[in-house]
Formats: C-alpha cells, structure tokens, sequence
C-alpha cells in the first residue's frame, strides 16, 4: 500500500514538473516577503524543501519584470544594460554549475526562466550572506574570530582550487559573494563577473556612473583593474584582505570605500599609498594586521600569495589547527583518529559556543559510522550537546544518533564501553529529547544495561537510572525497571553492585506507590542474607525513609523496628555504624510513640464527648448521699470513710446504707407488663414468688428489649446490682382487696418522658420507659432508667412461667 501511495505521489510530481517546470514542481517554497532569507547581489534567497525527499535547499530568484521596469530601473536602464545584466546572472549560474569544491556553493538545479519572467535555480540551503550577517549589528557581534579565520581560510582554499585547477580569476569577491551555511561554513558564489586566466586580455573597464550590479565592486577591486583594466589571480588576493578589513569593521566597509566612491583616481591612488598605516589596518587583531598589508600592495607581484596566507602566523594557533584537523579526521588512520578524540575533550571548552555547534559538531557526528571510535566519540558529542537547547539537538544531533540508539543489541555485545557512556548521560538526554523518543530509544539500552553481564555497564546503569524513572509511567515503573533491580540485587555476586542495586532501589522508593514497597521491596530486604556493614547500612537507609514516610506506626513497629534490634547488636559494626543505627531506631521509636499517644487521646476525648453512662437511680443515690453526709467531691467522701466522721446531717446508717432514704415505701411500686401468653402455654405456680413483706426490699429497673429504649435490672437497698431476675408474678385479683388494684399517686419526681405504648400480642417481656418512682401494695420501689439497645424475645407463657428467663441467653 505504502508502495502504491509512492507511485502516486511520483506521479503527481511528475505532472507538475512537466506543467511548471522541473523546479516549480518539484520544490516546495514560498515567494513572499516574509519568506525572504537573504540576498547576494540581485539574488533573492528562500528556503525551499524537496519533495520527494525533503532535501533542504535555497532558491535563488531574480524577477526580470520586477526589476526591469519599475522605480528608477525602468527610466535608467538601456536595452543594452538589461541583456548585461541578463548574461552576467546566466553566467553566474552556468559557472557554479561546472564547479565542484567544498569552499564553492554547490548548485543543485541548474537556472530555469518561469512563465513569470522569473530567473530560478536551487542550490544548497545557505543560512544568509557575509553581507547579511555584517549588516545585523546582533549577529555581527556574534561573530566570533575563530569562525572568521575559518572563514577566510576556507575562501583561501576556494580561491586556490580556481586559480590552479579551473583557471578562472574570480573578479568580483565581496562579502554578498560569500554564502555561509548551517555549519558556519563560507562559501563561494558570485561568479557572475568570473574570468579565465588570460594576462594578456583586458578586462572589462570599470565605469563609475553604471549601477553597481552592473560591473565589479569597486571598494574590493585590485589596483590593477581600477588603474588598468587587468585581472590577474593576484586581485582576488587583493579583494580577500579587503575582505578581511571588513568583517572586522562596522557595517562590513572596505577599506577603500572611500575613494571607491568617487571617480577620482587620484584621490584613489592617494588613498592605496597611505592604506598600510590606516586605522582600518592597524586596528586588525594580532598577526592580520601584518598580514592585510602584504595582501594589499599595490604591485600584484609583491603581494602575498594564497600559500603564504594559509601558513601565516594569523592561523598559528591550536584552536584553528584542531578545526583544520577535525575536518580531515575521517581520513585519518584508526590509530590517530582514537589518540585525537582522547585528547579532544580537554580543547573543547576553549572553543566558542557558535563554533562548537556549527563547526565541531557536524564533524563529529559524520564519524559516528565508524562503531570502533565510538566509545571516544560520544564523550566529545555530549559535551556540545549540553550546550544545545532541544529544538537545536533535535535538529543537528538527533537524527545522527537514532542509528546508535536503534543498534542496541549490537552495541551492548561489541562496545560495552559505549553503553557505559550513553547510560552515564540519561539525564542529559532526558533533557534534550522528546518525552516519547527517549522511552522508546533510550530507556531500552537503559533496561538492557541493569542485566549486562558486564559490571561497569550495570555499576552506571544502576548509578544514572533514578535520575529518569520519573519520565516513565507508574506501570512501566512497577513492570520494567523495579523487577530489574530487585533481580540484580538477588543475584550479582559483586558487592559493590548490591550497594548501587539498594541505592538504586532507595533513588525510587518515591515514586513507588505504599502496596509496591510492602508487597515488593520489604520482602527483597527482608531475605537479605549479607551482614556486610555496607549492604546493611545501604538497608538501613531504606527503612529508615520507608518507615517515616510510607508505613504506619503498626507496621513501623512490628514490621521494622524487630528487624534493626536484631542488626543492630551485629559485632561487625563500628561505632559510626552503630551510632546511626540508634538515630533511625530512636526516630522510629519517636513516631511510634507520639503517633500512638495521639491516637489513645483522641480516643479518650471522643470518650469524654460520647460521656460514661449513668443510670438515674445512681446520679439519685449520689445527691442523696452527698446531701446526707455534706460531701460534695470525692475528696470528702474519702476522707470522711477514711477518718470515721460521721456528718452532723447524717448518721453511720445512712454512711452505711445510702439508698435507704431515696423515697418512703409508700411511693414505691413494682409494676410489670406482659403481652398476651402465646397460644397453648399454660401457666405453673411459680415458687419464687415473693412475700407481702416489706423488709426485703427491691429496686427494679427497667429495659425495654424490643424497641431498644429501656434496660430492667433490679438492684438492692446497698446500691449494688444484682443479676437479672425474673419479675414477681401479679397477684389475681381475687386474692387482693380492690382498693389495693389502683395504682398509688405518683411520686414528687417528676420527669417529661411519656410511657411507651407496649405491643400486646408477641409473648414479649415489655417493660415500659422510664417512669417517676412510685410504691406498689407490695412494698417494692419501682425506678425507670435510660434506654439500652438490648431486644430479647419470648416464646410465650405467663409471669409465672419465667423463672428461669435470661435475657442474655
């Protein structure tokens, strides 16, 4: 399928080709103002795209119409002017075409003329010209002199190829001539003015009031050429130290652009004399200055030649050296190529940021194809990447270094060392990469370091990899790394490699969630079976973090602090060693307890606020204590048992019997209810019965079981609580006189709780709510109290049939 959408997108170009015109068709760009790149000469530059490969490049434009006939052009140019300039642009392009050197623009489609009367060819991508780059004052002061002695040296060897081996003169080389690309490299172009050696023709002769694109640049021009109308290779010589002057000076100006531009000849051979002791000479840095000079005599014979300017003390010094070396270092034997990059990076941090992205950069990433230096390769790389910010490093370095990424296998079985040093900049390269890039590319030589069979592939494994386990999921987390690291410190046999598997292991314990670590790491310290002080310290840090922030003071308790007990009374400890094992115990121990004191209080307010339960017969029989004896607290209480001080308001009876005064006899009623008596039970005498007699006395207490309201209990005249009793049964109303079938009058106490309505047909035993204290015939003081959650059912029967009831039963 992806085949046959190929096919179909070739033959889509193929018909726009053949429609518009190979570029047009071919090319993706944009002819607007703000796609503008740069210019050189006539030249408008934009960017432009392949599309069939997605090739970068530059398309060159010059627009006939636009040019020709409008503004001043159209009234000051001739028919003759316009065929110049016409031939001088083909001639341009036609030379390039022919041209093939690093130091030369290198041209890609060859110049076509559109329906539009548009001039067009494509080259390779240029970033802008010298002149652009001068123009900026920002990018001017950006340029640095290493990038510029490059420059120049690489437009010295450009020249020298034209002059020996094309045999041509440039004739017109100024800084709109040299393009500079991505790489900070300087680049040829301008040939439009391009002539052959030939000593003996004349050159065209130059003429002050034509346009300036219509001929040579004067401010660069040789003696020679202004005087004579000769151009010989030694004026190139003479246009590249003015070219020199000028990327040193302000605006890019020529140290002839003040007699250039005039029509004086005079005026510019004064100026040629006195050029030597200038201020735009003088004020060049170091050894230029001596060498512009030798390049701007005015005889072409004394000048300096190309060879000579090569070797000049201006490129005497390391840095240069170095870049000129790094350039042909893919040429250079194995031996020497491995002994250069060893030494490299103690000269990289003396390079230019600029030049360490634009120049070394690019180099060093072309020899990544060469596995062998790998491994001295990648420390240089990564230097320089550390100063890129990630839009950057994903387009220079990222694409160069998948191949590495994707070779995994490969790499960790043929050079170990350079897993080490890729593993050994996780960080840098989490920083640097997209998120989904580096889970998919990095992380897996991350995880297939941890279970090397190499050491220092595993030693920096598991050193650098808690510094990325936060850019992977929580269950990459639990499934991936974690079983990696727990099988590593299982099984390595290598105790240094146990120490970094802990340290590791402690490096993530945060990211791990509190059923993870009991469920899989405290197991894994648990089994440890090495008593080696730094195995056990490395665990005791891990406790320690594991106990203060994840487990609770139970678990702290009987899960860790039984553990380091155990080790910490191990003779192979030093004191330092013990010493810390007493700190995480005693703060272990410290949280334990402020943890479970903390709790036991809120237990104990939420007692105090809940309140203790007090039956109403208790607090009656406590007032009534206090207003016999005086007593108010529970001091006085001792103290009067204590001393044996009977109260003048009271007497030892009472001290003794504190419940004999709640209420005179008469007030007292012991009164039940019961629910009709389940079908077919019938009733027996009961033989507990109690007597019509006052002198045992009962309290009864009630409980309502069913609706979980009331409690009965039954207590005697000494306060004490006996067990439940089974009620007395109700006397028959034959054996009782009628006046003696009403109930008394009720009681001086009085409280606002109404009688509960008690169902009548579940055999239940149903005492009612509470109800003021009254007396009964029978003597007994019947007292109501709070309600319990209590319920118990019954089968069914009388009164009498109950003797042996247990409402707990």
């Amino acid at each position: 399928m992806e085949t046959y959408i190929n096919k179909l997108r070739g033959l889509a170009t193929a018909a726009a080709v053949a429609v518009q015109g190979k570029i047009e068709g071919g090319y993706s760009f944009t002819l607007s103002p703000a796609a503008i790149r740069g210019y050189s000469g006539l030249w408008t530059l934009y960017n432009a795209t392949k599309k069939n490969s997605n090739q970068q490049a530059t398309l060159w434009v010059f627009d006939k119409r636009q040019f020709f006939e409008t503004g001043l052009n159209r009234q000051l140019l001739t028919a003759q002017n316009k065929q110049q300039i016409s031939t001088m642009l083909a001639n341009q392009v036609s030379q390039l075409s022919r041209l093939r050197h690093p130091a030369i623009l290198q041209i890609i489609e060859p110049l076509e003329e559109t329906r539009s009367e548009q001039l067009i060819f494509v080259t390779e991508r240029i970033e802008y010209s010298l002149n652009d780059l001068l123009a900026d004052p920002q990018q001017a002061r950006e340029l640095d002199e290493l990038e510029i002695q490059e420059g120049l040296m690489q437009v010295a060897k450009g020249l020298q190829f034209l002059h020996s081996t094309a045999k041509l003169v440039h004739g017109n080389l100024e800084p709109s001539s040299i393009l500079i690309n991505a790489k900070s490299e300087w680049k040829i172009g301008g040939f439009g003015f391009a002539t052959p050696i030939q000593t003996s023709r004349a050159a065209q002769q130059l003429e002050y009031h034509m346009p300036k694109y219509t001929q040579p640049a004067a401010d660069f021009a040789a003696p020679e050429y202004v005087l004579d109308s000769r151009m010989v290779p030694a004026s190139d010589v003479f246009a590249l130290g003015c070219l020199a002057a000028a990327a040193h000076s302000p605006g890019g100006q020529s140290p002839m652009h003040a007699a250039a531009s005039s029509n004086d000849l005079g005026a510019y051979r004064r100026l040629l004399t006195q050029l030597p002791k200038s201020s735009a000479i003088s004020s060049l840095p170091g050894s230029l200055s001596a060498v512009v000079k030798q390049m701007l005599e005015p005889s072409y014979e004394q000048r300096m030649t190309l060879a000579q300017f090569q070797s000049s003390a201006y490129f005497d010094n390391v840095l240069s050296a170095t870049l000129r070396y790094l350039a042909a270092l893919i040429e250079q034997p194995g031996d020497q190529k491995i002994a250069f990059l060893r030494g490299l990076p103690q000269m990289l941090p003396k390079f230019p940021v600029r030049v360490l992205k634009r120049q070394v950069l690019p180099h060093l990433l072309k020899l990544l194809s060469d596995r062998n230096a790998l491994r001295f390769l990648l420390p240089n790389i990564f230097h320089i990447v550390d100063k890129l910010n990630q839009a950057e490093f994903v387009s220079l370095a990222l694409p160069e270094l998948k191949p590495i990424f994707a070779a995994n296998e490969q790499i960790q079985q043929q050079q170990p060392q350079a897993v080490v040093v890729i593993v050994s900049k996780l960080e840098l390269l989490k920083g640097k990469m997209p998120t989904q890039d580096f889970q998919s590319m990095v992380m897996p030589m991350c995880y297939a370091a941890l279970t090397s069979t190499v050491p220092q592939v595993q030693d920096s494994a598991l050193q650098h990899a808690p510094a990325v386990a936060k850019s992977v999921s929580s269950s990459e987390l639990r499934e991936q790394l974690l079983p990696r690291l727990q099988h590593v410190y299982a099984k390595s046999s290598i105790l240094s490699i146990k120490i970094r598997a802990i340290k590791c292991l402690h490096g993530i314990l945060g990211l791990l969630d509190k059923q993870t670590i009991i469920s899989k790491v405290m197991p894994l310290l648990k089994r440890t079976k090495s008593r080696d002080p730094a195995v056990v310290m490395a665990i005791l840090d891990m406790y320690e973090e594991i106990g203060l922030s994840f487990l609770d003071r139970k678990q702290v308790a009987m899960e860790i602090l039984p553990i380091l007990w155990t080790q910490i009374i191990d003779d192979r400890l030093r004191l330092p060693q013990f010493e810390r094992f007493s700190q995480v115990i005693a703060k272990l121990q410290s949280r334990v307890e402020t943890e479970h004191r903390r709790h036991l209080e809120q237990v104990q307010r939420m007692d105090e606020q809940a309140g203790r339960f007090v039956p109403p017969i208790m607090e009656h029989a406590e007032s009534t204590f206090a207003q016999q004896t005086g007593s108010t607290t529970d001091d006085d209480l001792f103290a009067s048992l204590v001393n044996k001080n009977v109260p003048t308001n009271g007497s030892a009876a009472a001290m003794q019997n504190p419940l004999a005064n709640l209420a005179p006899a008469s007030n007292l009623d012991l009164e039940w209810e019961w629910d009709a008596p389940a079908p077919g039970m019938q009733s027996r005498p009961d033989t507990n019965a109690h007597p019509k007699s006052t002198a045992a006395r009962r309290v009864s207490v009630e409980v309502d079981f069913a609706s979980n309201d009331g409690m009965s209990d039954t207590a005697d005249d000494f306060g004490s609580f006996a067990s439940f009793l089974p009620p007395p049964p109700p006397p028959s109303s034959s054996s009782l006189p009628a006046s003696s079938k009403s109930v008394a009058a009720k009681p001086a106490l009085q409280l606002n709780m109404a009688p509960k309505p008690v169902p009548q047909n579940n055999g239940s035993l149903k005492p009612r709510s509470y109800q003021p204290p009254k007396t009964t015939k029978f003597g007994a003081t019947k007292v109501a109290t709070s309600p319990l959650n209590l319920s118990q059912k019954h089968a069914g029967g009388k009164a009498a049939d109950l003797g042996d009831f247990d409402p707990f039963a």
